[in-house]
């Protein structure tokens, strides 16, 4: 079983929620479609992938396994002040403010 089927059942799971009950919710035609991503015999398509993590509140990335973070953390307004500047930096100088990143944490 792969963990995208385990966290699909997980979260189904934990809502309470039918295999048939998600399969109407994402429009499926037939809820077997649903059940095979389940049961890791078949993985959804992209744009099925994000409509399942829209429809259980969490990332991509977590139903991928790919990120154990179920939800992206609020950014407080200092933060997303941050995010701009260094947005509007050079190629140059976002190079070097990630250097000077590494170089703190110890990489």
């Amino acid at each position: 079983m792969s963990i995208l089927s385990e966290r699909l059942r997980m979260l189904r799971e934990d809502r309470d929620w039918s295999q048939i009950y998600v399969a109407q919710k994402l429009g499926l035609k037939r809820s077997s479609t649903y059940a095979n991503w389940e049961y890791g015999i078949r993985d959804p398509d992209t744009e099925t992938l994000v409509r399942l993590a829209q429809l259980f509140g969490v990332t991509t990335d977590y139903l991928t396994g790919a990120s154990e973070l179920m939800h992206i953390p609020e950014l407080n307004e200092s933060d997303r002040k941050l995010i701009q500047a260094i947005r509007s930096l050079s190629p140059e100088d976002k190079e070097y403010v990630l250097g000077f990143i590494e170089r703190i944490r110890g990489k």
